[in-house]
């Protein structure tokens, strides 16, 4: 059974298919930030001790520590709680849990391809009314297999917009 044929099975039996965020690769994430913040803290330290922590160079090392504890705790958070979701439904697909995440089947205008560099790849869901709304990107974080989600989609999409 493929990857769409289980997907599809769900959506038949639940009516809806959930991708969480995928814990390996936030782990991964996870593990680089916290490498690059544990250098990054270092530098500071030293430079500390050195009595070197005036000047441009020293508001930049600590501006670089802030946003590595930044991606940090929210990388964490991510990897606990597993969120944000994507929600394929029988009314559309969501990003999140509220009422505003959701892009309803018939204000799909296309699904696009896979882009961006690989291993950060998305999917691209473009609205119909492009002056009301933004696309809705699915990343890799959530689904492993992002060709195979783009054409389970475009079917579903069809589906749901010419049921004939």
């Amino acid at each position: 059974m493929s990857t769409a044929d289980a997907w599809a099975a769900e959506f038949e039996a639940a009516g809806r298919v959930v991708f969480p965020q995928r814990r390996d690769r936030l782990a991964i994430r996870l593990a680089v930030i916290v490498l690059l913040m544990g250098l990054s803290l270092w530098s500071n330290v030293d430079h500390l001790r050195q009595g070197d922590v005036a000047g441009a160079i020293g508001v930049l090392r600590i501006t670089a520590l802030a946003g590595f504890i930044a991606v940090v705790v929210l990388t964490a958070f991510q990897l606990i709680t597993r969120r944000p979701v994507i929600t394929v439904e029988q009314a559309g697909i969501r990003l999140g849990r509220k009422a505003a995440g959701l892009v309803t089947w018939d204000k799909i205008a296309r699904i696009d391809e896979p882009s961006g560099i690989p291993g950060i790849r998305t999917i691209q869901v473009q609205p119909v009314d492009r002056h009301r709304s933004t696309a809705l990107g699915i990343p890799q974080d959530n689904v492993r297999n992002l060709p195979e989600l783009a054409t389970w989609l475009r079917t579903l999409h069809a589906e749901r917009v010419d049921p004939t």
